[in-house]
């Protein structure tokens, strides 16, 4: 039988602790679901977790101890219940005090400070007895649970048109007043044995909350009755901190009524396929999602693979991660469904090894783990696991591509040259640096890229110069010295000779064509 729930309220922290530990409340029969420092705050819990033994202080502040007492019975009354068993404390022997908390269904009072052994003969007696209650109206309580469940499922569902009463328990008891939030337990890549110990994990972190937990597609669905967010949010962070990389937990916001449950299972269904894409977080919420913006949608990747062929044709690493930050952002669009992201990746990749088989039909193109792209792909539980693979098996292909080729020292000469054509390179410098003879490399150059080296440097700074020009307000000296030419006079030269006319020209026609 489940360990009985015991709230502790009493204003002096140090006594609250002090009763914590005075008893073995586990070999007792209990366990310490809540405590309170004051009689409201004692009420809210109660409201929350109608606890089956209560530890009340008379005196407290805002509401005494009396008062709290006097409202409970409603609490109870409008759940179904029975009245619990409350142990009155005080430090004051006024037989007045005692005999307003008999009187108002109070099982015991005593005097602080408490002594032990009378505490524990109370306690024992008190659970002695609930507990046989609890047996003897465990049937007639499990047909309601039943009939619980069936009606939940119902709501769930979106089907109440037929039966819009609920069946008369406790849980949908005054139901139009009461508050309920729904928090969905995605458990898909959990293994059978560890899918079955998760009810028992949720049960037990969830054993103050007036609930419903039901199982759907591999999920657990559960539903609170409560108006405490945060106790929620507490227990959601144990239950999740479990296992992050399997148990994906969305929880629907705090409403009112039947309607309220569908509609806060409506919502949390739309945050559960959020968490795909959120990292670091054990779960998501309506207060957590205001910090996410759904990525403008964009399924056009044509010219990115575009891209992507080039980059792995002339190694241009520099170019290949300023592609991955484009791609991250068409991916990470967490208004769209998982699956239609990891199918968007796996196109991408598809298509282009097709493209570079049919465009280069004699090359050996090492798939590596893009044999498995598929299956590696759909295995991955978060959107980062499956972005990474994707970038490792990008980064194989350019690599592998440009491995051992007769064109592989050319390919990685060009992308140094583009990622420093600023500096004072020369074809000396670069046949030393990649263990070639400079005029063999000269050759080579001319016959991979179909102009001279100097042809294609001078090309490469004038296209970063022109870009410059169009873009910044720096003085052309600075944009010479910028794109690799220490003479601004000799930078006049090459560009004139590249362009037909001077950077100060082409300035102006930049700025007269904005204007117009």
């Amino acid at each position: 039988m489940s360990l009985l729930k015991v709230l502790i309220a009493d204003d002096e922290e140090s006594i609250r602790t002090g009763f914590k530990y005075i008893l073995d409340w586990e070999k007792c029969g209990y366990r310490i679901c809540a405590e309170a420092s004051s009689g409201i705050d004692a009420l809210n819990q109660i409201k929350d977790l109608l606890p089956d033994l209560i530890l009340l202080d008379i005196k407290m502040p805002g509401c005494s101890g009396i008062d709290t007492l006097s409202r409970m019975e409603e609490i109870y009354r409008r759940n179904g219940l029975d009245f619990p068993a409350v142990v009155v404390l005080s430090g004051y022997s006024d037989f007045e005090y005692a005999q307003s908390a008999i009187n108002l269904g109070a099982r015991a009072y005593l005097l602080k400070p408490v002594d032990e052994d009378k505490l524990e003969e109370i306690v024992l007696k008190i659970a002695s007895e609930l507990n046989e209650r609890r047996r003897i109206t465990g049937s007639s309580k499990n047909s309601l649970e039943l009939a619980s469940r069936d009606y939940a499922m119902k709501i769930l569902h979106g089907g109440l048109e037929a039966e819009p009463q609920p069946p008369e328990s406790p849980f949908f008891e005054n139901h139009a007043e009461s508050s309920y939030t729904v928090v969905i337990f995605s458990s898909r890549f959990l293994s059978e044995s560890e899918y079955s110990s998760l009810e028992n994990v949720i049960n037990n972190n969830f054993s103050f909350f007036n609930r419903i937990i039901l199982q759907m597609e591999r999920k657990y669905i559960l539903i609170l009755r409560t108006s405490n967010e945060s106790a929620v949010e507490n227990c959601i962070e144990r239950t999740a901190k479990l296992d992050r990389s399997k148990t994906f937990v969305a929880k629907g916001p705090l409403l009112k009524g039947v309607c309220g449950i569908y509609e806060s299972y409506k919502e949390a269904c739309e945050y559960e396929n959020m968490l795909f894409y959120i990292s670091g977080t054990s779960f998501i919420s309506r207060e957590k999602i205001s910090s996410y913006r759904n990525s403008p949608a964009d399924d056009d990747f044509a010219p990115l693979i575009d891209s992507l062929v080039f980059c792995i044709e002339t190694y241009d690493k520099r170019q290949l991660e300023q592609d991955f930050e484009r791609l991250d952002s068409m991916f990470r669009n967490v208004a769209a469904e998982e699956s239609v992201t990891k199918k968007n990746m796996i196109y991408c990749l598809v298509e282009l090894r097709n493209r570079l088989v049919s465009k280069y039909p004699e090359r050996d193109i090492s798939d590596g783990e893009v044999f498995d792209v598929v299956p590696n792909i759909l295995d991955k539980t978060t959107y980062q696991e499956a972005f990474t693979f994707f970038k490792s098996v990008l980064n194989k292909y350019i690599e592998n591509f440009n491995f051992n080729t007769a064109d592989s020292v050319i390919v990685k000469v060009i992308a140094y040259i583009k990622a420093n054509y600023n500096s004072d390179l020369k074809l000396e410098t670069l046949g030393d640096m990649f263990n070639c003879n400079s005029a063999y490399l000269g050759k080579k150059f001319k016959k991979y890229t179909g102009v001279q080296f100097n042809t294609y440097l001078d090309n490469l700074r004038i296209e970063e110069a022109k870009d410059k020009l169009e873009h910044t307000d720096l003085k052309i000296y600075q944009i010479s010295k910028l794109v690799g030419y220490a003479n601004t006079d000799y930078f006049f030269m090459k560009f004139k000779k590249n362009t037909g006319i001077t950077p100060k020209e082409y300035k102006k026609r930049i700025e007269s064509e904005k204007n117009e």
